[in-house]
């Protein structure tokens, strides 16, 4: 009768855990394009990779040492805020903290099948930073990186800083590094910047933002950091 017991009690802690490790995610945004979720992990946790069925970007919000587990072999990435890193579909099955400090990153899953086709690219310390390549650094404070059909920039203003000019952009995501707030210059109410509307996402959150041309600036009292991809 012990052997059943123990048995049972095993198998509850196993589902436990699971259920522990799914509930460790915060949907942060969703349409037909993307699934976006918030994961914080402690020091030694672990959680199973959601949307493990599409090819997906983990977006780093602190420096952390974080294992990705897959069918045979084992990832380990040292992170830094503002890192991105991508995994084709059925790459990844668990994800584990590895290191000595709490890691809190953004999963942004693609739904559409083949958006990122030409595959990763071990070209410069940026494609190897994004693919996981031999040799790879951290991201710089302003990057940009093509693959397949998503191009994807990272952007960091400091307080009061804008682009220089609007520019026609695709519909794209921005996901926030830091808590932000950014005015979109191009959409002001007869040219005064005044009337512009401003976006404020905490570090963690995402918006999607319809293509045509947009501008830009930093309203805020301190430098922001985020990153967008674009479809």
């Amino acid at each position: 009768m012990i052997k059943p017991l123990i048995l049972l009690f095993a198998f509850l802690g196993i589902a436990f855990a699971e259920s522990s490790a799914q509930t460790s995610y915060q949907s942060r945004f969703e349409n037909d394009v993307v699934a976006v979720y918030e994961l914080d992990l402690s020091p030694n946790a672990s959680a199973s990779t959601l949307q493990a069925a599409h090819d997906s970007f983990w977006v780093s919000l602190t420096s952390a040492a974080v294992t990705f587990s897959g069918q045979q072999d084992k990832n380990v990435t040292q992170f830094a805020p503002g890192d991105v890193r991508f995994f084709p579909s059925f790459e990844t099955k668990l994800i584990t903290d590895t290191g000595t400090t709490e890691f809190r990153g953004v999963l942004v899953a693609l739904k559409p099948r083949a958006l990122t086709s030409d595959g990763c690219e071990c070209t410069g310390n940026t494609g190897k930073t994004l693919c996981g390549c031999k040799g790879a650094g951290h991201l710089e404070s302003l990057w940009a990186f093509s693959l397949g059909n998503v191009t994807l920039a990272g952007t960091t203003l400091e307080a009061g800083e804008g682009f220089r000019a609007a520019a026609p952009r695709d519909d794209m995501l921005l996901v926030a590094i830091t808590d932000l707030q950014l005015q979109d210059q191009a959409r002001a109410v007869g040219g005064d910047s005044v009337e512009a509307p401003i976006l404020r996402l905490k570090g963690g959150e995402a918006a999607w933002i319809a293509g045509g041309r947009h501008q830009f600036r930093n309203v805020g009292s301190s430098t922001v950091r985020f990153v967008t991809f674009e479809f």
